[in-house]
């Protein structure tokens, strides 16, 4: 279908303009996944919420070790993985050899709201990736707790199981999967009055002739 096309390669931008449209004024940072920077510039990718959630553990377990990595290597084909990170937990939550794995079961690409590490290793063996900070620490993986599939707070933001999580150069946005429909043909407007203001602009109007013109 023409929206499913559209939406699969909408820009984050243009994503937000369409929330606000549809949700009101101030409404789209209630979806933004804030301080998550691209791993490569030119990484982009939409899917629905893997989430996984990351805190230290009341005591080392050796146990703590299966259920984090098991919950990685659970994560279905086609998804992105979102990481929250609620307390220090030694070091960085991704680095290459997770990465690695993560790429070969297919997932979409990761988003970690907490530190990474092994940048090269990131960038030669993994999907794509958005992450908060970089670190050369090392995760303590008996000391950790875990859980998946859960809602997860990032920076504020509600992310839920199965929500639609879009990423690139500009950051990431996340949109309950019921809430699509309805943006489609609002991103689609959008895009077509971008368009508009760049043929004025390149006809030499002015901001303001330009962003006061009616859409056509």
């Amino acid at each position: 279908m023409a929206e499913d096309k559209l939406m699969a390669t909408i820009a984050t931008p243009v994503l937000s303009n369409a929330v606000e449209r549809l949700e009101g004024p101030w409404s789209p940072g209630a979806h933004a996944l804030r301080g998550m920077a691209p791993l490569r510039r030119g990484d982009a990718v939409r899917g629905p919420a893997y989430t996984i959630r990351l805190r230290r553990a009341a005591k080392p377990a050796a146990a703590n070790v299966e259920v984090l990595l098991r919950a990685y290597d659970d994560a279905p084909a086609g998804s992105v993985v979102v990481v929250e990170v609620v307390d220090d937990v030694g070091g960085a939550v991704l680095g290459d050899i997770i990465a690695h794995r993560l790429k070969a079961i297919r997932v979409a690409g990761v988003v970690v709201a907490g530190p990474v590490r092994d940048l090269i290793g990131l960038e030669e063996f993994g999907p794509p990736i958005w992450y908060a900070q970089a670190t050369m620490l090392g995760l303590e993986m008996a000391e950790t707790a875990t859980e998946a599939q859960v809602e997860l707070s990032v920076g504020g933001t509600r992310v839920a199981p199965g929500d639609l999580v879009f990423a690139d150069i500009d950051g990431a946005f996340v949109v309950p999967k019921a809430t699509m429909g309805a943006l489609a043909p609002i991103a689609a407007g959008v895009i077509a009055r971008e368009e508009q203001w760049h043929r004025s602009l390149a006809a030499g109007r002015s901001l303001l002739e330009t962003l006061r013109t009616p859409a056509s």
